[in-house]
């Protein structure tokens, strides 16, 4: 489909006795199908469910099939399949895509979204999952409306920053995020949107989360902690408040108070796009783009890009995304 080679370099995860290695490799480039688009990936965002994946991908490498990386992505149109609409060779696109870490990725055309005028790869490639799962996770599952207060942990990350910005444009009230290091990320998290910064360092936070929301609780979470955060979460939700469990980052086994579930009915929802078939995973994107993609064309949602690296460096990009300092988005540029 007029691309001059068969073969591309792209980026796995490769078993090993303590754990898997990023190694590139040569792979055949898939011509598009009907319906799907061949990207030319200019930018790759990173995420920490490689980290996890890593850690899982023990033994011989031989026995062990490696774990293509890369979850989105920002490029230009390289080849159109037949019956694709709206969309032309040399359109710079952004998007979830499975294997994105890569030279070439083919996909659904309903994966894609334009990329909005002036704005870098780098920063392209800091939206696509991010602000679909920020945007699945409060809009879609958490059915927030306006006037509702809601709390994200994490709130430095990359579903942190997100949620912060889509529960301040969509009129929540208070927005609270949760940190453990408010003196170096409180005030970006406050310019962000938050109106509160929560310290989970202090036993006590809950009481904190009580008192700005006079005494009644959130009444929407979107966690990406997990297991430390669990009790914590539900003493600081409001009577019939929602959790939406997106990520499990500090752990994913803990303690459930059955009673306080019970007399709060409070509601825990949990979110992944592993168990999604494509046509779940694309209506997600498209839900998103028909929400949200007239405030990033205007400018009141924002990509939060922390720092970019060459592809070429991606172990040392995963070791600043492990040094937890980040505020945002780090993507690697190929």
């Amino acid at each position: 489909m007029g691309i001059n080679s068969t073969d591309m370099k792209a980026l796995f995860v490769v078993a090993g006795p303590e754990g898997g290695a990023f190694e590139f490799r040569q792979v055949s480039v898939e011509d598009p199908d009907p319906g799907q688009v061949l990207v030319k990936v200019r930018a790759s965002g990173l995420n920490r469910g490689v980290l996890m994946v890593m850690d899982a991908l023990r033994g011989d490498p031989s026995q062990v099939n490696p774990v293509p990386a890369g979850v989105e992505f920002a490029g230009e149109i390289h080849a159109l399949g037949e019956d694709v609409k709206n969309l032309s060779v040399g359109d710079r696109v952004m998007g979830r895509g499975r294997a994105s870490t890569a030279e070439y990725v083919t996909l659904d055309a309903g994966f894609l979204v334009p990329v909005p005028d002036g704005w870098s790869w780098e920063e392209a490639a800091a939206v696509p999952n991010v602000f679909i799962t920020s945007h699945d996770a409060i809009v879609t599952n958490g059915r927030l409306q306006t006037g509702e207060s809601l709390m994200v942990t994490a709130g430095s990350s990359g579903i942190g920053t997100a949620s912060i910005q889509i529960a301040r444009l969509l009129g929540a009230k208070p927005v609270l995020a949760t940190t453990r290091s408010p003196d170096s990320k409180g005030d970006e998290l406050r310019a962000l949107g938050a109106d509160i910064v929560v310290d989970t360092t202090q036993p006590d936070w809950p009481d904190a989360v009580l008192e700005a929301t006079g005494g009644r609780g959130v009444d929407l979470i979107v966690d990406t902690v997990g297991a430390p955060l669990l009790a914590g979460n539900l003493e600081a939700l409001a009577l019939c408040g929602r959790m939406i469990d997106v990520g499990r980052t500090g752990g994913r086994v803990a303690d459930l108070d059955l009673n306080l579930l019970a007399s709060k009915r409070l509601s825990l929802i949990g979110v992944t796009f592993r168990t999604r078939t494509e046509e779940e995973d694309i209506a997600c994107s498209t839900s998103f783009a028909d929400d949200l993609m007239p405030a990033f064309n205007d400018g009141r949602l924002r990509p939060v890009l922390y720092r970019s690296f060459p592809w070429e460096d991606i172990e040392a990009a995963y070791e600043s995304m492990t040094n937890d300092t980040h505020i945002g988005k780090i993507v690697v540029v190929l």
